[in-house]
């Protein structure tokens, strides 16, 4: 692209960015401007009773619920899968797309009930263990929080276990076990060209995206720190993945631009 090309695009999209940073500035300025003059401290203390009631009560549950219907909506889910790939006569693309659709969907849903879980365990934590002292009818949701959250990571690795099984039996020239500590790397050794350009694509899809939402969740954490003093851990554990989903790709885009290839860092 010539010089006077990659100007005249800068001079094209500079208008809008500076119109967004004036917007952002401001509605920042006007909102720390109605938190110091009013304050929300009222607002903030309903608000830790609220998660007070979330994490004793309320958290422990969910888990509960997550740990009993995984299983039962996924389970015929995924026998139907396996009836699919033991039907199928290893030519119709048409069907081995779907069986592949299907196992992404187990690992989807199992792997967002996960990191689920985690959130609500860490909830049920936060109480700390001194809650006991003061309500003791709170044992029986902390203690079936604790067997939820351990059943729930059970049945992830079973699942997941099963429909990587699967997926070998469909492609035989992957051998890595799920087990193994170098499953991913493994697993990757054994893609074909085509295989990894689909994970570079979406591995891609979920850096730009990741780095949009931490930049999103910074802010909304700055103001929660101003508004509702929940300090700088918050924000600091969302810069510290934001820093590491960074630092990694950029990184790698180093390591693999010596080759020649070319890496889009935006």
């Amino acid at each position: 692209m010539e010089n006077q090309e990659i100007k005249e695009a800068n001079r094209k999209a500079m208008p809008m960015f500076i119109l967004l940073v004036i917007a952002g500035a401001a509605a920042g300025g006007i909102m720390g401007f109605v938190i110091a003059k009013y304050g929300l401290h009222g607002f903030s203390e309903n608000i830790e009773r609220v998660a007070d009631v979330f994490s004793t009560f309320v958290a422990p549950w969910m888990m509960f619920t997550i740990a009993v219907f995984v299983p039962l909506i996924l389970s015929p889910y995924y026998m139907k899968t396996k009836k699919m790939l033991l039907s199928w006569d290893c030519e119709d693309e048409e069907i081995s797309d779907g069986i592949e659709k299907r196992l992404s969907v187990i690992i989807w849903v199992t792997s967002c009930g996960l990191i689920i879980s985690y959130f609500l365990i860490g909830a049920v934590y936060s109480n700390g263990l001194e809650i006991f002292d003061n309500n003791k009818g709170v044992f029986l949701p902390f203690s079936i929080g604790i067997v939820a959250f351990m059943a729930i990571l059970v049945e992830v690795v079973i699942f997941q276990q099963k429909c990587v099984d699967l997926s070998k039996i469909m492609n035989p020239e992957k051998k890595a076990s799920v087990y193994d500590m170098r499953f991913q790397k493994k697993w990757m050794e054994s893609c074909d060209e085509a295989e990894k350009i689909i994970v570079g694509k979406c591995a891609f899809k979920a850096y730009s995206v990741t780095n949009s939402v931490c930049s999103v969740l910074e802010i909304v954490l700055v103001i929660c720190a101003l508004a509702f003093g929940t300090g700088f851990l918050p924000a600091l554990v969302v810069c510290i993945i934001w820093l590491v989903n960074t630092s990694v790709y950029c990184k790698e885009a180093m390591k693999y631009s010596k080759a020649g290839n070319k890496i889009n860092y935006v």
